[in-house]
């Protein structure tokens, strides 16, 4: 468990610059090539693998930090993302004994389960705003898709984070 901010600030800033590269590449290389509506929700995934994977007092922080840092690439609600990141991280310290990463198809499938509870929480918060699920249903159609490429690679990026935290391997996609 890390306790002292200075042990998290490097590999903080270290995942900060890696979704600034994956910011970066869906932000402008993929409308160069026609992909305009279609964005990988990178910043989901870094909050996934911080809620399961690090037992730290200052998670809240760590998760606004990446939230507040995504907002730069996106007009969406990070506000809403935050809320929803530490919403799913207060379920994940209830149910972090149930969670066990043998494999990377259930590293795969506890991502999508997460993030699809993610959607839901801000499908909840959008509703509450405006009233109306008019943008919900059309943001699910886009949400589908993303998810399940945010859960194919999330054997490779959480095999990535897990090297920048430095965070002890429990049975990460079946490692003992």
């Amino acid at each position: 468990m890390k306790t002292q901010l200075k042990d998290m600030f490097l590999p903080l800033v270290k995942t900060l610059i890696l979704l600034f590269i994956l910011e970066l590449i869906t932000t402008a290389i993929f409308p160069m090539v026609g992909l305009e509506n279609y964005r990988v929700p990178f910043n989901i995934l870094f909050v996934l693998f911080m809620g399961l994977r690090l037992e730290t007092p200052y998670l809240a922080v760590l998760i606004f930090i990446v939230q507040y840092f995504h907002s730069f690439f996106s007009v969406e609600g990070w506000e809403m993302g935050t809320v929803a990141g530490i919403v799913i991280c207060i379920v994940v310290s209830y149910v972090r004994g149930m969670i066990h990463f043998s494999s990377w198809s259930m590293t795969m499938l506890i991502t999508f389960v997460f993030q699809i509870f993610w959607f839901l929480i801000v499908s909840l918060l959008v509703y509450i705003q405006l009233g109306s699920f008019h943008y919900v249903f059309e943001k699910a159609w886009r949400f589908i898709p993303q998810s399940i490429i945010i859960a194919l690679l999330s054997p490779l990026f959480f095999f990535l984070l897990n090297k920048m935290w430095r965070v002890e391997d429990r049975g990460l996609m079946g490692e003992g």
